[in-house]
């Protein structure tokens, strides 16, 4: 072992995502911490981006938001209280997180040893663009000297459960900072954030630029021997909607038992050479006998898929990348709805649709769908 983080290399399996919904994010942990704790099998490094949440630790009290639910719903930020350390932080676009889920049987019980690696990956990932960022006895994390006095550019929370650990770090690139000013972040009531766009300006990287050293250091910090990993499989939402006296009305089909019955719009898996705008054609005229104008939500996000839903003949667990659309079809048109997958359909005013949603990557499209047409 180094002083700061592991020398003894570790199969591990490198899985780097872009969108996940911090619930979503919240199930791929635990299916990747059950999979790692029986037998030799590879530690998981997963990098993503999540949705604009606050997220209290155990530490943290409901007195550490300073704003109301009702105004964090209209700014479209969620909250969620989870298993980690420490009290309440910001995720959000802009940031990248990094869930290093790490068995440390065998040699490696050292958990300050893991949090001083992770903070010299991101002290080495800093350093890459220019910026001197450093620690601080008493605060997990790195900091950085600014004229405003010191402000935080990477945080740490950490859970462990019998040797294996999840959650992780939170590496700000250009998130939007504003949102940090709504909490109490991490318990500091005299320190700052700070990111790489607000030290750096026009010369900061991009998200993909920071997040490639990124996990370049944390691979070495934590000496990771990377083997190779299962790409996510792909798909597509194509919210289904119509224009109605009474408002719009969005098509929600209720899926078959075996498929786990529940109600959704159309979506569908791309087949190989398909673009997804032609798998949305392709579903929509599937599943319902429709055809419709279809428009990019510009929502792309991944999901851990269960097992009991989706049968796989191996344990290594298997995840989707979906890309989302709203598709209007004509008021008048009738649906012929295919009988194997959905056993039943109807025409939802939105809210009434929202409320029947059981993901969230749907209701995250219905909410772009909504802001489109209200605006």
């Amino acid at each position: 072992m180094t002083e700061h983080g592991f020398s003894i290399p570790r199969p591990a399996q490198l899985r780097r995502f872009g969108r996940v919904f911090y619930p979503a994010g919240l199930r791929l942990q635990k299916a990747l911490s059950s999979y790692i704790a029986e037998g030799e099998r590879p530690d998981q490094l997963v990098i993503l981006e999540h949705d604009p949440v606050f997220t209290l630790g155990r530490n943290a009290t409901p007195a550490d938001i300073h704003v109301s639910d009702d105004f964090l719903a209209t700014q479209g930020v969620s909250v969620h209280r989870t298993d980690r350390g420490g009290e309440v932080t910001y995720h959000g676009p802009g940031q990248i997180v990094a869930y290093p889920i790490c068995n440390l049987r065998g040699g490696r019980e050292d958990v300050g040893r893991l949090v001083r690696g992770l903070e010299e990956a991101m002290i080495r990932t800093a350093a890459d663009f220019g910026v001197v960022a450093d620690r601080l006895k008493g605060a997990p994390g790195i900091w950085v000297e600014t004229p405003r006095g010191l402000e935080k550019l990477g945080a740490i929370g950490l859970h462990l459960s019998r040797w294996i650990t999840t959650h992780g770090i939170a590496f700000n690139v250009c998130p939007n900072l504003a949102h940090f000013r709504w909490i109490t972040p991490c318990g500091f009531t005299d320190k700052g954030v700070c990111s790489l766009a607000s030290l750096l300006g026009g010369a900061a990287p991009t998200w993909a630029e920071a997040a490639d050293r990124l996990q370049t250091h944390l691979r070495d910090s934590l000496a990771l021997d990377l083997q190779p990993t299962r790409a996510p499989s792909r798909s597509v939402s194509a919210l289904t909607w119509r224009r109605n006296p009474e408002g719009p009305q969005i098509l929600m089909m209720l899926r078959q038992p075996e498929h786990g019955c529940w109600w959704q719009s159309v979506t569908g898996m791309m087949e190989p050479g398909e673009t997804p705008e032609a798998t949305a054609h392709r579903e929509l005229k599937e599943e319902t006998g429709l055809t419709g104008i279809l428009r990019p939500l510009g929502l792309s996000h991944t999901f851990w898929v269960d097992p009991t839903i989706v049968h796989f003949p191996d344990p290594e667990p298997r995840f989707n990348t979906e890309t989302c659309f709203a598709m209007e079809v004509p008021a008048d048109a009738a649906v012929d709805l295919e009988p194997l997958e959905h056993s039943e359909f109807k025409w939802c005013g939105l809210d009434e649709a929202l409320a029947l949603m059981k993901w969230e990557g749907s209701k995250a499209a219905l909410a772009l769908l909504r802001a489109e047409l209200q605006a």
